[in-house]
Formats: structure tokens, C-alpha cells, sequence
């Protein structure tokens, strides 16, 4: 953990400050479903991580629990910073979305393993979902945002997949096997609300429904293999992400 926390803590210091002169200019057939699609994701990010708090502080780790505080500060800053994108587009800030409802209450009902599990859907499909705007779009400033999320994403999925991975590889094998599945069909889920939600921006970009859908297909296997593998060791090894895209 504590390779972590001088990750996060690097990553701190090194972070895109928008400038308050910058101005974004998407291209034209992108403006609307780009607004639409960012209001959404801006909500998902703005969350303060109280539970999560919670439940890391139960762990003793205090380690672990600077990784989080620092996280959830990442996680806001992604917030603020399409906040800041909205802004410049004179686009009010949404309140409230089902899909944001969903999460937070499918996380508040299980432990800290379970929360990380249902953390970590959003946070993989955002791999994919970022990387789609940032290829899609040749505006700079948008650019450089966007990249600055996906190295965040990055150390994110590659953060919970290391942490949980040691905790799960103590489970009975039936449990761990009932996860998977369930974890599984929550990410499908997850990711049908998705193309159907942002099923304007993604075909903006040129990105259509089945290459987003095996895509994300993809990075689900990939971390899964390596939380649910026999004997909890990994089959891939996650690393800390060095630059930004």
C-alpha cells in the first residue's frame, strides 16, 4: 500500500489546473451529446465517500485509508473539472440521475469487498468511455481533460484490483465464484444503461454499441481474472501507471 500512497500522492502534485482563461470548443455534432453525456458523469464523481471512509477506516490500515481520502479527492476532481467544462458551455450542473441513485445504493448495502467490487464498474467502463471522447474529439483543452481522467481511471481500477485481490484470496471458492457471477451480471447491466444513455455521444465519436460493449467485455476479463483467479494470485500483474495518455 505503500507504493500507493506515494502514487496517489505524486499524482496529487501533478495534476492538470484548467486555466481560468481556457475555453472548449467541441466540435459542432458533438456539442449536444457531449453536454448530455458529461452532466451524467459529472454527477457519478461529485460523491463525498463517506461510506468508503467508513469501511477503509475498519480496516485498521491507516496506509489504505490516506489511499482513499487521496481517491476520492481524484474522484471530485474529475467532478469539478467537467463541472468547469460545463460551465464554459453555460450548461447547468445536474442534480439527480437514476444511474447514480442505483450505484450508491447497491454499494451502501454490502462490506467494504462488495463496495469496492460495485466501485469498480463505473470506474472500468469510465476506461473505456473516456478514451472513446478523447479519440472522438480534436479540441485541446477537451483533450488534455480527458486524458487527464484516463490516467486516473487507470490507477484507480489498478488500485481496488490490487487491494481486493488480497482480500478475496482468502474466500471459500464457492463465495468467490458467487461474486464473480453476480459482479458479472451487474457490469453487463451496467454497461446496456450505458450504450442506451450515452448511445448518442459514443455514435458522435464513432464508437458503435457492439465495439463498446466487447471493449468494456475486455477490461471486465482482464480484472477479473486476476481478483478470482485459484489461489488469489493474479493473472495479470497491475502496475502503477507512469504517464498520462
Amino acid at each position: 500500500m505503500k507504493e500507493w500512497l506515494r502514487y496517489f500522492q505524486k499524482n496529487k502534485e501533478e495534476r492538470l489546473e484548467i486555466p481560468p482563461e481556457q475555453n472548449f470548443c467541441p466540435e459542432p455534432d458533438l456539442r449536444a451529446p457531449l453536454i448530455r453525456s458529461l452532466r451524467r458523469f459529472q454527477l457519478g464523481e461529485s460523491g463525498e465517500g463517506r461510506r468508503l471512509r467508513l469501511h477503509a477506516a475498519l480496516t485498521g490500515d491507516t496506509v489504505y485509508q490516506q489511499c482513499i481520502d487521496l481517491f476520492i479527492k481524484e474522484e471530485q476532481n474529475h467532478s469539478h473539472m467537467m463541472a468547469v467544462i460545463l460551465g464554459k458551455l453555460g450548461v447547468p450542473l445536474l442534480r439527480t440521475h437514476w444511474s447514480n441513485a442505483c450505484f450508491v445504493f447497491l454499494r451502501r448495502l454490502f462490506g467494504l469487498e462488495e463496495e469496492l467490487l460495485i466501485l469498480l464498474v463505473p470506474e472500468m467502463i469510465a476506461q473505456r468511455f473516456f478514451r472513446a471522447l478523447f479519440a472522438g474529439t480534436g479540441d485541446r483543452g477537451l483533450r488534455t481533460v480527458f486524458s487527464q481522467i484516463i490516467h486516473d481511471e487507470d490507477g484507480h481500477v489498478a488500485f481496488h484490483a490490487d487491494f481486493l485481490r488480497r482480500r478475496l484470496a482468502g474466500l471459500p471458492l464457492l463465495r468467490r465464484a458467487l461474486l464473480r457471477a453476480g459482479w458479472r451480471v451487474i457490469f453487463r447491466a451496467a454497461c446496456v444503461a450505458v450504450i442506451l444513455d450515452h448511445r448518442v455521444v459514443l455514435r458522435s465519436v464513432g464508437v458503435s454499441p457492439a465495439a463498446f460493449w466487447w471493449d468494456c467485455g475486455l477490461i471486465f476479463d482482464e480484472v477479473a481474472a486476476s481478483l478470482f483467479r485459484l489461489g488469489g494470485e493474479g493473472a495479470l500483474s497491475f502496475s502503477l501507471p507512469t504517464a498520462k495518455v
